[in-house]
């Protein structure tokens, strides 16, 4: 029996209550760029991932018609992802968490971006809002620095986004200009953020990956799945930094095109290091579901609209618990065969193993690339294993150890 407390709460009586501004834009502002399909879609799949273990949630974007299909009702909820709504969200969410902060709690702000990303003659990264570029010193200035959060997580998947937090290159030659930019840049440096964790999508100047099969961005996708519990290796309901990245790591291994390459720079907070980027046992509005310890494999989990979810390859060892969005109807599939599951209320736990499978009639389509995604993505299975291999020769800080069965009657 899994020692995972599924609590039902408002996340009003949470200690740490969750924050969430997710900006998502598929449009460029330099011509050279073409508009990517699916950053709305992962702007979308991020909300409905945040909002049932969030006290707020903010979404930034235009969603096109094909992506209010999927999400409907969703764009009534959103707002352009300009300059202006960008700073107006963030105004309204510090004023909540500073009131949060005042009666003792430790409120989490998620900053999340999908898009556009590009380097600058001078090195400087930034991001694509509506019209405008958003750059690595306004990140500094106008979100870290003034961020009333206890702790923050920056997930960004864009082309160069490594550079839009991160600085590199050499200084002018100047002494004076030089002195005055290393001032600047020590000032904007991570390491002067010790509650900030970041996730990033490419090292360099590697694209962003789309996968038109599942209507998302590669890394997003995986980023979710991970959020929604499939990370979690050691059943204690939170995924950490370490797993994200193991996970990540398992998900490409298979992967041969070149093309689908996906890179990712992970540094969990300085001040915790096994602070988790998702907990299942905090408070929530999800229900859940169990693929018991003997379930293995790929599976992918859909809704109605055919959102795909999430998508893992389970090693059989040990049990998994998915968190879902509750009232639904969900899919499980496998390359064979497909099971209808049906959330109901929050807090309610679903047994895979108590559920009918049918034959799936899902069909794959066409492409090279998208080929090797559909072969290859997930392809190496995940677990103890795999994890156990990963931080030993990446040097993460590994989580715990897996807790106790709950024996009581």
């Amino acid at each position: 029996m899994l020692a995972l407390p599924l609590i039902v709460a408002v996340s009003l009586g949470a200690t740490s209550p969750v924050y969430a501004l997710i900006v998502a834009n598929n449009h460029s502002n330099d011509p050279k760029q073409a508009s990517l399909k699916f950053a709305d879609d992962d702007g979308a799949r991020y909300f409905t991932v945040l909002q049932p273990m969030a006290q707020q949630v903010t979404l930034l974007t235009v969603l096109d018609e094909d992506t209010q299909r999927r999400f409907p009702g969703l764009a009534a909820q959103t707002r352009p992802p300009t300059r202006r709504e960008l700073g107006d969200a963030l105004v309204r969410i510090n004023a909540a968490m500073k009131a949060d902060r005042e009666v003792g709690r430790r409120p989490v702000f998620f900053f999340v971006f999908t898009g556009h990303g590009q380097r600058g003659d001078a090195g400087e990264g930034s991001i694509a809002l509506l019209g405008e570029q958003f750059t690595r010193s306004e990140l500094f200035s106008q979100v870290l620095q003034p961020i009333q959060a206890s702790t923050t997580h920056l997930i960004i998947d864009a082309c160069d986004s490594y550079f839009f937090v991160n600085q590199r290159g050499s200084l002018p030659t100047a002494a004076p200009q030089a002195m005055a930019v290393a001032q600047f840049l020590e000032e904007r440096s991570l390491d002067k953020f010790p509650d900030v964790g970041v996730v990033l999508s490419t090292s360099s100047q590697q694209e962003s990956h789309e996968w038109a099969a599942i209507n998302a961005g590669v890394f997003s996708h995986e980023v979710i799945s991970a959020l929604l519990g499939a990370a979690d290796v050691n059943s204690d309901g939170r995924v950490e930094y370490s797993e994200l990245r193991a996970f990540v790591a398992a998900a490409n291994q298979q992967v041969d095109d070149p093309r689908g390459k996906v890179n990712m720079f992970a540094r969990p907070p300085a001040r915790d290091r096994s602070a988790p980027l998702a907990d299942l046992t905090a408070p929530s509005s999800n229900a859940f579901l169990l693929l018991p310890a003997g379930a293995e494999g790929r599976h992918w989990l859909e809704d109605s609209h055919g959102v795909r979810l999430a998508d893992f390859n389970k090693e059989a060892e040990r049990p998994l618990v998915l968190a879902l969005p509750p009232g639904q109807t969900l899919f499980v599939r496998t390359a064979t065969r497909e099971a209808r599951v049906e959330t109901g209320a929050a807090g309610r736990l679903i047994d895979l193993a108590q559920l009918p499978w049918a034959e799936s009639g899902i069909a794959a389509r066409g492409g090279s690339l998208d080929e090797s995604f559909r072969e290859h993505l997930f392809e190496r299975p995940y677990g103890a294993r795999f994890y156990g291999g990963f931080v030993s020769s990446s040097g993460e800080l590994p989580v715990g150890p897996a807790p106790e069965p709950d024996l009581a009657p």
